[in-house]
């Protein structure tokens, strides 16, 4: 608890582990209520207590990644999750709802490989809340977009927010939502159809889906689901 138990440390250590996410403003983006000069200071201790290691670009931003010892932290992280999916997430308050997180949580897990040969343009709207967002998915790289891309837009995706994160959250099968009023898809067919087979979702999803099936899945099982 030394190590692990400040406050956010065990946040950073989840994205390390579960999005692979390697530099400084990917982590700050996707810790979006934690200050860079406190990210700054739990990273340091964090390579302290050899959790984790710095490596420096040459002329390109610095990388993060774990230990030896972080990785192998791997089973508590997935443990938490767990339980945390099981019995502690609850419907979010409004005050969590925030439409750039889940565009950039969509962006981290998004299965490149299932995406359409071409680059598609995503735009989303969500009820009650100003202004749109964009996801640009193309095969060597996924973009979340604040302001309208020069792409033509290829699908349009409206949704209550409370909604989409109940989805994200694993609460709620994305053609139930759809089947409810709550998501709405256009475009064509075919895209309508593969749309929410572009995105892995929560982890805690796999997590709970691999439980479930076989509560005796050991850890590595999680991991090679996972990632």
């Amino acid at each position: 608890m030394d190590v692990l138990g400040s406050r956010w440390t065990l946040l950073i250590v989840r994205d390390l582990l579960c999005y692979d996410i390697r530099r400084f403003n990917e982590l700050a983006r996707g810790l979006p209520r934690m200050s860079r000069g406190l990210l700054s200071e739990r990273l340091r201790q964090l390579q302290e207590a050899g959790i984790i290691e710095r490596h420096a670009g040459n002329g390109t931003p610095a990388e993060y990644r774990l230990s030896k010892a972080g990785m192998e932290l791997r089973p508590v992280v997935e443990a938490l999750l767990r339980w945390g999916s099981k019995w502690t997430f609850e419907e979010p308050t409004s005050n969590e709802l925030d439409p750039v997180l889940l565009m950039w949580w969509m962006r981290r897990r998004t299965r490149t490989e299932e995406l359409p040969d071409q680059r598609v343009v995503a735009q989303f709207d969500f009820r009650r809340v100003d202004g749109s967002f964009w996801l640009v998915l193309d095969r060597s790289d996924v973009s979340v977009c604040l302001k309208r891309p020069k792409f033509d837009i290829d699908l349009w995706i409206e949704a209550d927010l409370s909604v989409f994160y109940q989805v994200w959250l694993g609460r709620l099968e994305f053609d139930e939502a759809v089947r409810q009023g709550g998501v709405a898809v256009r475009s064509t067919p075919e895209l309508e159809r593969r749309f929410s087979s572009w995105f892995r979702w929560s982890p805690a999803v796999d997590l709970l889906a691999v439980t479930e099936h076989d509560p005796t899945s050991t850890s590595e099982a999680l991991s090679r689901q996972q990632l």
